[in-house]
């Protein structure tokens, strides 16, 4: 049996089980009144394990949940019973380590959270205090790339990994049709008549000598961003609706989207430069 496959037993062994996080943030569990507060739990960890600080510098993770029947809370058509999706994820974990398939093809192919397969099973940056502190450990404890093979919580059996922290600065122009999300009651085209005009704007915002703030001002909905250039800032993962999010980190700096549709409506989305640290 080789090194890895050990590893991957052993971690098997020492499941831990983990408060339901990302479908169920906000719900933490009660602690005694002897104990020390999170808050010192964290320092002391923090300073005995030589670990990341995920209060002072920013730790971005990707998941892939492999849900069962008896997971909480209950996932739409998930049957498996807990051994099986215990066995699933290990067979996961196991594929990624022995490098026959990237995290990101399996997390849209196994994961069981939708809204994060779409993006690879990013979750974006872990805000402090928004995951189990035993799940901000378990990141902190991990190089950029280290993947803890099979950690437990109600909701089924995670792959975990650490990823790069990612972030971009986007624009866009925000085409809405009556009844979306982004009519504020003004609004009287149709879906269809928003979608042609939207591609129209797209064509143009990606001619070279395009100005996409003088299109923004003009076409846009969006009356928050429409006479600021279209912008919507700094976005990292988990922020923004999925199909917004995909088309913004697959555009380089600089360049422009087609037609993306969320909720709101269409947008043609533009990813600017990254501002450097001040």
């Amino acid at each position: 049996m080789t090194p890895r496959r050990l590893a991957l037993l052993a971690a098997l062994a020492g499941v831990v089980a983990l408060t339901t996080f990302g479908l169920l943030r906000g719900r933490t569990p009660a602690v005694p009144r002897a104990e020390r507060s999170p808050t010192a739990a964290a320092d002391s960890l923090v300073k005995a394990r030589g670990m990341t600080d995920l209060r002072t510098q920013a730790v971005a993770g990707a998941h892939i949940l492999i849900s069962h029947r008896d997971a909480r809370p209950a996932m739409p058509g998930v049957t498996r019973t807990r051994d099986e999706a215990q066995a699933l994820a290990v067979r996961v974990a196991t594929e990624i380590l022995d490098k026959r398939a990237s995290f990101d093809e399996m997390a849209r192919r196994y994961s069981d959270d939708a809204r994060s397969a779409r993006l690879g099973g990013d979750l974006g940056v872990v805000q402090p205090g928004r995951l189990p502190l035993s799940l901000e450990v378990t990141l902190s404890q991990l190089e950029i790339g280290g993947i803890e093979p099979c950690v437990e919580s109600p909701a089924g059996f995670h792959v975990l990994m650490r990823v790069p922290v990612r972030r971009a600065v986007a624009r866009h122009i925000l085409i809405a049709w009556k009844g979306s999300g982004g009519d504020g009651g003004t609004i009287s085209r149709s879906r269809s008549q928003a979608q042609t005009l939207a591609a129209e704007i797209a064509g143009q915002a990606q001619a070279p000598e395009a100005d996409f703030c003088e299109l923004a001002a003009r076409y846009s909905d969006d009356e928050q961003s429409r006479f600021g250039c279209g912008l919507v800032g700094l976005v990292v993962p988990g922020n923004l609706e999925a199909a917004f999010e995909e088309a913004l980190f697959a555009l380089k700096p600089g360049g422009i989207s087609g037609v993306v549709e969320t909720s709101y409506g269409f947008h043609v989305v533009k990813r600017d430069p990254e501002p450097p640290p001040r």
